[in-house]
């Protein structure tokens, strides 16, 4: 058994460390599971073929391509510029008040794309042109951008959410429902970071808008802003289920880029159909391979020998929680969200459930605590995109984003010692 493990681990460690991609590490290290406990010859080609199809024939997964594409759209129509433009006219009055609608902004884009790296990528740019335009601090406009995309893998929809609901057995519905308050509740602890910050530098303050200039920025970004609203309001009343919410979020993005808005063409809608093809096969390439080492993890009872040695240390489930978030921030930062959650899931969720956790209530621990990965070296991707859209070397977008993370690590254990802010929205309301 033992043996098995460090096959399992240790032998993942060492191809990730020879830069083997992921999903090839995760089929190899199948392959040799497979010879070590049955013998070469029980290697059955049928069978693994049939594991790797099913583990993605699944009406869930297809989730996971529509808010890709839907996400590329909506930066492709620069949708995000009139949702920012707007909340600017509303809160930007607000001591440092472009910092405030950097993140309400980042909420709002959060009911729309799923995705950190989208929102630091397409909204990031805008946020961080108008806050350098303004005069605001370059170090403060991109930590609180960084910071700020954060939001996006937590508020509906939510890609990583989708991926841990179908290793989990877990409904995407509920979990999407139970990351709007730990959402929240980030976007605040932002705000409140960002008000006294403004407070103790001397940010600008500009002058309150009129109410007709408003409603005129209102009445602009209105279809955009609706948007968050289809795609949530429609889960939650149950109209539709969230693979069909990420179907009406790409037919809605379409129609208001290519028809209302008209700034995507033809060529570019084309481009972007081939972008959100390529990363829709990443991810589902890595979790193909993923559920089949998941497989193999239950079929050889590698998670529970683990859950026996954790419960040896302490059978309190606070103390495991704690100690497996400390495990996951350390994880997060050689690992993307999607991968750590691919490989994890299925060692996590036995173990979870010997602990008496509720594995809603674990899967929004996990997909935040991971998601903070994109702001920590060596592999923070948010990092890399920032350094980009910023102009300015990875070093300066660490020292920028650090301490934006206090808050976000504040919001993690409420949301680890308060499991109703989790669980209360999905269980009573839904």
């Amino acid at each position: 058994m033992f043996s098995l493990l460090a096959v399992f681990i240790g032998l993942l460690l060492v191809l990730m460390v020879f830069g083997i991609p992921i999903s090839y590490a995760l089929g190899m290290i199948s392959y040799v599971v497979i010879i070590i406990a049955s013998g070469i010859d029980k290697i059955s080609p049928e069978l693994i073929a049939n594991r790797l199809y099913y583990s993605l024939n699944s009406f869930p997964i297809l989730a996971i391509p529509l808010f890709i594409l839907a996400g590329q759209i909506m930066n492709e129509a620069k949708l995000t510029e009139k949702i920012f433009d707007f909340v600017n006219k509303c809160i930007g009055h607000i001591r440092g008040g472009l910092g405030h609608s950097n993140v309400v902004a980042s909420m709002i884009f959060a009911g729309m794309s799923g995705s950190a790296t989208a929102d630091a990528g397409g909204l990031g740019a805008v946020e961080l042109k108008a806050m350098n335009d303004a005069g605001y601090p370059k170090k403060f406009s991109v930590g609180i951008t960084g910071s700020s995309s954060m939001i996006g893998t937590i508020i509906p929809p939510s890609i990583p959410m989708i991926l841990y609901g179908v290793l989990a057995n877990v409904s995407i519905g509920k979990l999407f429902m139970g990351g709007l308050l730990p959402g929240i509740l980030m976007g605040l602890s932002l705000m409140i970071m960002a008000y006294f910050y403004s407070f103790r530098h001397s940010f600008p303050k500009k002058q309150k808008e009129c109410f007709s200039v408003i409603l005129d920025s209102f009445k602009k970004a209105f279809l955009s802003l609706i948007t968050p609203l289809i795609i949530i309001g429609g889960m939650w009343s149950g109209v539709f289920t969230p693979t069909e919410a990420g179907a009406t979020a790409v037919a809605y993005s379409i129609l208001l880029g290519v028809v209302i808005y008209r700034n995507i063409n033809l060529k570019s809608l084309w481009k972007v159909f081939k972008e959100s093809a390529k990363l829709s096969v990443q991810v589902l390439f890595i979790l193909s391979f993923g559920a089949f080492y998941g497989y193999l993890l239950i079929r050889y009872r590698i998670p529970m020998v683990i859950a026996e040695y954790i419960m040896s240390v302490s059978q309190n489930p606070l103390i495991f929680l704690l100690i497996i978030n400390i495990f996951f921030l350390i994880v997060g930062c050689f690992m993307s969200t999607v991968v750590s959650i691919t490989i994890l899931t299925p060692i996590m969720i036995p173990i979870v459930k010997a602990f008496g956790v509720d594995p809603l209530h674990f899967g929004i621990i996990m997909v935040l605590n991971l998601t903070l990965g994109n702001l920590t070296p060596p592999f923070g991707m948010v990092l890399y995109t920032l350094s980009s859209v910023a102009k300015m070397s990875v070093n300066e977008v660490i020292e920028s984003v650090t301490p934006f993370l206090i808050p976000l690590l504040v919001v993690l254990l409420l949301i680890i010692f308060f499991p109703k802010i989790v669980t209360f929205i999905p269980l009573y309301l839904m």
